[in-house]
């Protein structure tokens, strides 16, 4: 055997083991997903919101430097993007916790509608996004993880407002049922089609809108769905193409 032809046969075996690794990495998990495309969503994610963030910090930077006043609008981009990147790696977070271990849910009697307003406040606040509410003045008791359904609400408040910009409305309503409550979140956004409503919950499963900006990993509507269940609650949605979406979450009523 000549030379050239040894050490093509190292170099072969050499790089088998790696290309069994990444031949490994690149099948489906038990649960029929491919890790590989979450983590290069995420990263593709990440690496979108970090660059803009590291720009504007260091034109920050540079106006200190020369004794200039930092804008606000530059601080108030970069608290976008640091809640951007908090909520990527949050949603990360859960579904390992799904994937590995039981994600925790404490219910406990409360009353839904005082944490619907809280929530719904403060993500008007932060997201500088007016949001119409409809919910009776009386307590609309429940039973709920007050932390899980607020992000529950957090997911799909950003959803509507990622897929019906200004001036496009979003509403929240809240209404007592004989089993417990009933909240909805509604926009007036382009809709969904049928095909799209039978899959949004799933996990990585994202609306398509031609020529739409629209980020995220689609784990936001996933993780909300497994939030319900693991209320014993149930979740949907109704929509149309054209005619906005109606997202509805269904508790259940103190023991």
């Amino acid at each position: 055997m000549t030379k050239g032809r040894l050490e093509i046969r190292r170099a072969r075996k050499r790089s088998a083991p790696r290309a069994a690794r990444r031949e490994h990495a690149g099948r489906p998990g038990a649960n029929g997903h491919d890790p590989t495309l979450a983590l290069g969503a995420a990263a593709h994610e990440i690496k979108n919101a970090l660059g803009p963030l590291g720009l504007t910090l260091e034109i920050c930077e540079r106006r200190l430097a020369a004794g200039q006043a930092i804008s606000l609008e530059d601080l108030a981009f970069s608290r976008a993007q640091v809640r951007r990147l908090s909520a990527l790696v949050n949603d990360l977070l859960d579904v390992t916790q799904i994937d590995v271990v039981e994600m925790p849910v404490r219910p406990i009697t409360g009353d839904l509608g005082a944490l619907v307003r809280q929530a719904v406040g403060t993500f008007g606040r932060a997201n500088a996004r007016e949001v119409a509410l409809e919910i009776p003045e009386r307590p609309v008791p429940a039973f709920f993880d007050p932390d899980r359904v607020t992000q529950l609400l957090f997911n799909l408040l950003d959803n509507a407002a990622k897929y019906a910009p200004p001036p496009a409305p979003i509403a929240v309503a809240l209404a007592p049922t004989a089993g417990g409550a009933r909240l909805e979140v509604r926009d007036g956004g382009p809709g969904l089609s049928a095909a799209e409503q039978r899959t949004i919950f799933r996990r990585f499963a994202r609306a398509r809108v031609p020529g739409d900006g629209t980020r995220g990993l689609g784990l936001g509507l996933y993780l909300c769905r497994e939030i319900a269940r693991r209320h014993g609650g149930r979740i949907g949605v109704k929509s149309a193409p054209g005619q906005g979406a109606i997202f509805w979450l269904e508790l259940r009523r103190p023991p």
